[in-house]
């Protein structure tokens, strides 16, 4: 329904308004935000027809009226609740004339609340009510009676156009009621007061205006128009400045501004903006006070914020930056020279030509395994032509064509993988390289196209020059947005490099790594790690939003059929519990940039509910735990067909045994209650759990435990039999498969 809503909103408007369902007392339209808010219902109550009445009243004032009037009209001491009646029948009637569909819609709604006399007049004589009750009721397709003289006034409200028509009419009508109070308050004793005007004599009226507008405008008050557009301009009398502004039946923006319905009950009672207080419009009143009967008070109240768009182009830092920014670092430092220096390229040479019988190996089983899969899935059929080595059999075979087998082509796969890059990684920073240079090597024998990015909020990454740090937020201001911490992502790899380029980039991130171990364990090195590889903390959430533009912009640009994308964490994210919000200064009447919080407590239950505005999909948390597993659904609907795998190392220090609270976190459940999972994930070096974001999640140890295995056969084994060093070799080359968890994973995956 709140879908549905929304989208009917949209269409309407001619324009991205934001839909919301909240815990409040009225309906009201934030001209600031765009935001349509509409409070929860009680369903057992509120019928479809009141709903649909409300959202085209809500979307009139978004299209024709403007911002300031309320202010205008406290300015010149104009009582609140003629100018909200006049505007309404104003706006209605616009409304009615641009969508001739909504006709329909406003005779069901205010059919459905007379029926549940939400005007208050069921046991009254509406004859009885002043002018102004009266002309509300009229223009809500009730039969009320009007004298001569006020007949006057009822076609002067179905004659106004702009804002400032509305205004002056307020203005003159009060003047003109406060003058007559006498006979327009006391007994219908008016001799006049015979004829009735029904809800067809007001389609009438408003028919007569129309042609009277088409007669001037020809069909301009029928085109749709966007607000601040030119036709509005002609149609309205109102410029672009206007139509920015806060409309009069606006709820607050902050938690300080009163809302529009509570200034018009004020008003109605004799405290309104302007003046005398001696006459009400009681229909008002009755009227709000009936729909809030339509709240359910015992709904969850709920909290909004919309998926903010992140262009890679903003956050990503080239890998050619990074390797020049790392050289430079290393030859200015005189490190090149170093022992360190030169015995870590080293090692990474010497680990690339180790691993690569068994990568090797593993390319050929991956080839094996996908030729095995497309022959499974080939299809046979018959052809038209005669098989002759068949021909001689005819008597007893009618199977005499040819045969041909298709094989389905294979699926084209890329991977796109994101790398936690936080202080906690440090103890496990070598043996996640040491994963990730194998799947690397692996991509480049298969020719499958990969990127590979590490997500940072370091300070050096946020400095706008040498000496200022940049802004904490990552985007610029948006209402309604939720607001993300600042973040960088380190295009460490790519299929785009060159072999120097990617041979370069490994040294300089295993020197890196081992310089956080060394610290960690008080050694020294001739210089430090560069400052563009410095750990932080933890912005998984903000990865992920910005995968969204990452990730199908890859898949265009290298035109693979089937994206893998995968995360790999020894945490959880950062948090994100702020929404950009434009807050009210009531003693100043302006608002002014801010942000409030997803509030959720256990006093003030709320549900959070994310909206992705690309797709026009709504995603509900009952819990900021839930954060993370929402946006990368988020994600996922975003990229059709996309394979998304988490890696998650919940092991540290030296063993890397992992700890058995961490992984009653993940399960949910408590301690003693998983020394099953801990024992298997120990043992076997992964333990695969279901995630309600990834369609893979697979728990990793840490420390040694994570590091792959490139040893040879034992020298023990000189000497020994064939069956004997053929079972010796299968258990290590099974061995070096088996630690290679990443890139083990990844196969399955893809082949």
């Amino acid at each position: 329904m709140m879908k549905n809503k929304s989208l009917i909103a949209k269409l309407l408007a001619e324009e991205d308004i934001f839909v919301v369902y909240k815990k409040m007392e009225t309906a009201y339209f934030n001209a600031k935000t765009r935001e349509l808010g509409l409070p929860i219902w009680n369903d057992e109550l509120m019928t479809p027809s009141i709903e649909d009445l409300m959202v085209c009243h809500e979307i009139a004032h978004a299209i024709w009226t403007p911002l300031d009037m309320i202010e205008q009209a406290q300015v010149r001491n104009i009582n609140h609740s003629f100018v909200n009646i006049i505007e309404d029948a104003r706006i209605e009637r616009k409304v009615q004339e641009r969508y001739r569909g909504s006709v329909a819609v406003f005779n069901r709604g205010y059919s459905d609340l007379t029926a549940n006399d939400f005007f208050g007049i069921a046991d009254k004589e509406v004859s009885d009510l002043n002018l102004i009750d009266r002309i509300n009721l009229f223009f809500k397709k009730q039969k009320v009676e009007f004298s001569d003289e006020e007949k006057v006034w009822v076609k002067k409200v179905s004659e106004c156009e702009t804002p400032d028509d509305v205004l002056d009419l307020a203005e003159e009508l009060h003047k003109w009621m406060e003058e007559n109070a006498p006979e327009e308050q006391g007994e219908n004793s008016d001799p006049n007061l015979t004829e009735s005007i029904s809800s067809d004599e007001t389609n009438d009226m408003e028919a007569d205006t129309s042609s009277s507008e088409s007669s001037e405008e020809g069909e301009e008050n029928l085109a749709p128009s966007n607000s601040g557009s030119a036709d509005d301009e002609a149609d309205d009398g109102e410029s672009d400045d206007d139509k920015t502004k806060e409309t009069g039946d606006e709820a607050s923006d902050g938690e300080t501004e009163e809302t529009s319905d509570e200034k018009t009950s004020k008003a109605s009672a004799g405290n309104g903006s302007g003046g005398s207080g001696e006459i009400t419009a009681a229909t008002d009143t009755d009227i709000n006070n009936a729909i809030k009967k339509l709240i359910d008070e015992n709904a969850t109240d709920r909290v909004y914020a919309n998926i903010p768009n992140i262009s890679g182009d903003d956050v990503i830092v080239k890998y050619d930056d990074l390797i020049k920014t790392a050289k430079n670092h290393y030859y200015t430092n005189n490190a090149t020279e170093d022992g360190f220096y030169l015995r870590t390229k080293e090692t990474v040479e010497t680990m690339k030509s180790d691993s690569k019988k068994t990568v090797s190996y593993m390319v050929k089983e991956f080839e094996m395994k996908k030729s095995a899969d497309q022959y499974a899935r080939a299809a046979v059929s018959k052809s038209g032509s005669l098989d002759m080595n068949r021909l001689h059999t005819y008597k007893y075979n009618e199977d005499l064509f040819k045969k041909v087998t298709t094989l389905p082509g294979a699926t084209n796969h890329g991977m796109v993988m994101v790398v936690d890059w936080s202080g906690s990684m440090y103890n496990n920073l070598t043996g996640t390289l040491s994963q990730l240079y194998n799947l690397i090597w692996f991509c480049r024998r298969t020719q499958i196209p990969f990127e590979v990015y590490a997500f940072s909020n370091s300070d050096y990454l946020l400095r706008t020059d040498e000496n200022t740090f940049g802004k904490r937020n990552l985007l610029p201001f948006k209402s309604g947005d939720l607001m993300l911490n600042n973040m960088k992502l380190l295009n460490f790899f790519s299929n785009r490099m060159t072999v120097e380029e990617e041979m370069n980039m490994m040294h300089f991130l295993w020197m890196a790594a081992n310089q956080y171990r060394g610290y960690a364990r008080g050694y020294g090195y001739p210089c430090s790690q560069p400052q563009i590889f410095n750990l932080a903390s933890t912005p998984l959430n903000e990865a992920i939003i910005a995968m969204m533009d990452i990730v199908p912009k890859f898949k265009r640009e290298t035109g693979v059929q089937k994206v893998n994308t995968i995360f790999l964490t020894d945490g959880w994210s950062n948090g994100n519990r702020e929404v950009y919000d434009l807050a009210f200064n009531k003693e100043e009447n302006t608002h002014y940039e801010s942000y409030r919080t997803l509030g959720m407590s256990y006093s003030n239950p709320s549900d959070i509910i994310l909206t992705d505005t690309k797709t026009n999909k709504s995603y509900t948390l009952d819990s900021y735990s839930k954060m993370t597993d929402q946006l990368l659904k988020i994600l996922k609907d975003r990229v059709e067909g996309m394979n998304l795998v988490g890696f998650f190392i919940a092991g540290n220090g030296k063993s890397g045994r992992v700890d058995k609270r961490i992984i009653a976190d993940l399960l949910n459940k408590n301690y003693w209650e998983v020394m099953d999972e801990v024992k298997f994930v120990n043992k076997n070096k992964f333990l695969a759990i279901t995630s309600a974001g990834y369609d893979e999640y697979y728990i990793l140890p840490g420390g040694n435990a994570l590091q792959v295995e490139n040893g040879g056969l034992s020298d023990d084994l000189t000497g020994a039999s064939k069956a004997k060093l053929k079972s010796a070799f299968g258990k290590s080359m099974k061995g070096k498969i088996l630690s290679r968890q990443l890139l083990n994973k990844f196969v399955k995956l893809v082949a």
